[in-house]
């Protein structure tokens, strides 16, 4: 095993809105990437009871929230380290603040994809100064898994965006 070295493991794309997810580990091949986007539906059961589900993400308006879910499995006969999951905000999209999650791992953002941060870290310039940068301004987000995914285990990587 290679310690402390990520490889590109393949990428996976959602729509025509350009969803991408990178998996990094360190054995060639391990990861497979399976990426999903839904939208929320209110259903009516027999009963007259409202509950929420999830449902495929097939035409979507400006101002509808989509869940995006990577799931990520590991193939291989052995344990796969310092597996991460990599996704860019979709183009005409805009980060939900605090929707990303995946157990287990570490999240950080970014704004220019080459240097990832938490939210406290990352920094904007804007009229000389330096503040925060907000949560719309994410483009890409990185889930840093803390332990080794298991032979033919599973994780998952999600968060939600809004269609401008």
């Amino acid at each position: 095993m290679f310690k402390g070295i990520h490889k590109y493991f393949g990428v996976a794309a959602v729509l025509a809105c350009g969803f991408s997810a990178q998996a990094f580990a360190q054995e060639t091949g391990c990861i497979v990437l399976k990426s999903v986007a839904e939208v929320e539906t209110e259903v009516v059961n027999a009963a007259g009871e409202k509950s929420t589900k999830l449902a495929p993400a097939e035409k979507v308006v400006p101002g509808t929230m989509v869940i995006w879910t990577v799931t990520a499995n590991n193939t291989c006969q052995q344990p796969s380290d310092q597996v991460a999951i990599n996704n860019s905000v979709p183009a005409h999209m805009t980060f939900v603040p605090n929707s990303a999650m995946g157990p287990g791992a570490d999240i950080t953002y970014s704004l220019d994809g080459k240097t990832y941060a938490t939210p406290e870290q990352l920094t904007v310039q804007e009229n000389g100064a330096t503040r925060k940068a907000r949560a719309d301004e994410y483009k890409h987000i990185r889930w840093s898994f803390k332990n080794s995914l298991q032979a033919g285990a599973s994780a998952f990587a999600s968060f939600r965006a809004v269609l401008n």
